[in-house]
């Protein structure tokens, strides 16, 4: 027990020694994390619950452009464009949402729609909440 204590009291010190560094890079990395996170299972995750037409290839493609997506923002359009068009100094996590976002609606529009089966669970667990 006094062995889990102390070293508890060691990781908040040195979090605390971490904070207190206003160089520290922990902020930016965090930040740049949440945005991929949220950028990549986000849009998915509101979709699938809230669209029915949603399906596999249009989950796969919002994955997979959020991701990529939040990578390219912040790498290439806010180090090389930003100085020239303040729109890129955005944080990244906005317009890989909205891309992902319209990845998942074009792609499910253009592939097949679920099955009958995935619709009709679909409407069973929505109408449950009424």
């Amino acid at each position: 027990m006094w062995i889990s204590r102390i070293v508890l009291v060691i990781i908040a010190v040195v979090g605390v020694i971490i904070a207190w560094n206003e160089k520290s890079v922990i902020f930016t990395l965090v930040s740049y994390a949440w945005a991929r996170f949220g950028a990549t299972f986000g849009p998915i995750m509101l979709f699938s619950l809230f669209w029915k037409r949603t399906n596999r290839a249009g989950a796969i493609a919002g994955i997979i452009t959020g991701g990529v997506s939040v990578f390219a923002w912040k790498l290439v359009f806010n180090n090389f464009f930003s100085s020239e068009f303040p729109i890129f100094r955005i944080y990244e996590l906005l317009p890989a949402f909205i891309l992902s976002a319209a990845a998942i609606i074009i792609v499910s529009l253009i592939t097949r729609e679920p099955d009958s089966e995935i619709l009709k669970e679909f409407e069973s667990v929505k109408n449950a909440g009424r």
